[in-house]
């Protein structure tokens, strides 16, 4: 079923992750990424992707163990600055963009209508488990901030 939708994203992973840095950069509503280098912007998203592909490849609900980047970039995108609102905005304009990708190649893919729904279907689900699971890491990340002394930024 997902066969082509996980080759494509193998395939397409640098552009995705490319076009995604675009529209995060070009997004008024990110403004902490202009003080990051173009590394330090990507951090953890191309692992997501992988860790996408993973998830699409395998059938299966994305488990604790499988969202670990998205624990890693919450907590880096506190260290760095964020505000709760961007970090969220990076990740919805993760999902606009991989979306965008599949459905730009949707006609080269042997996939059905009805698995290429399934297939949006569990990109939104493991993206919405990926965007709890950042804020959840840089929400322990200001508390523990707090609670040691640190400044607190957001």
């Amino acid at each position: 079923m997902t066969e082509d939708i996980t080759g494509l994203l193998r395939h397409g992973h640098d552009t995705i992750v490319r076009s995604w840095a675009e529209k995060v950069t070009a997004d008024r509503r990110v403004r902490t990424d202009a003080q990051l280098t173009y590394l330090q912007l990507l951090d953890h998203v191309p692992d997501i992707v992988e860790e996408l592909r993973e998830a699409l490849a395998s059938g299966e609900r994305p488990d604790g163990q499988l969202l670990e980047e998205a624990r890693n970039h919450g907590r880096t995108r506190w260290q760095q600055g964020y505000e709760l609102k961007e970090v969220v905005r990076e990740l919805t304009l993760l999902r606009a963009t991989v979306v965008e990708f599949i459905d730009a190649y949707r006609g080269a893919l042997a996939t059905p209508p009805p698995d290429l729904v399934r297939s949006y279907n569990r990109i939104a689900g493991f993206m919405d488990e990926e965007i709890y699971r950042t804020i959840e890491a840089y929400l322990e990340a200001h508390r523990e901030a707090v609670t040691t002394g640190g400044i607190s930024v957001n």
